[in-house]
């Protein structure tokens, strides 16, 4: 995606500025992103400013007037894929927890730096403590949903294992049904001639019975072979690995 160049009003007075969107992806998007997860995040005031916004959050409009803490981590889960997830956690003055979406509205409104600030030890614990019933919260539903990737995968091969086996069984069944009834015929055959030619088609279908055994033979290894790598897979989801990252914690105020 090329960037895309729209006017704007400055901050500060009425100059245009051009404002460029990029992808994640792309090489500067990546390059913005990771110069900024390189910053340092000190503990800091953060003012959120909801009067130039141009459409209201109602959610964030609740909590004009109020101010309180909170705090972004990131964490990885690291089983059969990597997953990476960001989560907020936070509370205002009056010891009303605020939840996710809501701390993820706040930050899409313009906001200063009001100063530095202090975070009592009776707060950073709070906010850790969330951040902890946060992380497990997520990690057990990741483990919950690769659960139902690994049943929807088994049954998967339940079915494909039945369809290969069943189809197998019913070629050798239909050989030695054939068999069957060309034995009948050879003990009916009058000629010599008749008898030989019936001999041949039996020995015919004696040797397509023979392949068709070692074909469900073969199914059946098949089948425990992908069974073996599904097993496999589950062993990586439950030796599930995780790991945590604090971002940033500040003090919010909402005008």
């Amino acid at each position: 995606m090329h960037p895309k160049s729209t006017p704007g009003s400055d901050d500060v007075g009425g100059e245009e500025r051009s404002q460029f969107l990029y992808r994640l992806s792309h090489p500067l998007g990546e390059h913005v992103v990771e110069s900024a997860k390189s910053l340092p995040t000190p503990a800091a005031q953060i003012v959120f400013d909801l009067s130039h916004h141009p459409a209201r959050i109602h959610a964030v409009e609740e909590l004009r007037g109020k101010s309180g803490f909170l705090k972004l981590e990131r964490l990885v889960v690291e089983s059969y894929e990597r997953e990476e997830y960001l989560l907020f956690s936070g509370f205002d003055d009056a010891g009303a927890s605020l939840d996710q979406e809501t701390m993820e509205k706040l930050f899409g409104c313009s906001g200063r730096v009001g100063g530095d600030t202090a975070i009592q030890a009776a707060e950073q614990q709070r906010l850790n403590a969330e951040a902890e019933r946060h992380a497990k919260a997520t990690v057990s539903r990741s483990l919950e949903q690769n659960s139902v990737h690994f049943n929807q995968a088994r049954e998967k091969l339940e079915k494909w294992a039945d369809d290969m086996v069943l189809a197998a069984e019913k070629a050798l069944q239909d050989t030695k049904e054939q068999i069957k009834a060309l034995r009948r015929q050879a003990r009916q055959a009058v000629t010599l001639q008749e008898q030989h030619q019936i001999q041949e088609k039996i020995k015919k279908l004696e040797h397509t019975q023979r392949r068709q055994r070692q074909e469900i033979f073969k199914a059946e290894d098949d089948i425990v072979v992908k069974r073996d790598t599904l097993i496999e897979s589950l062993e990586r989801r439950l030796a599930q690995r995780t790991e945590t990252e604090t971002l940033f914690t500040i003090e919010w105020v909402v005008a």
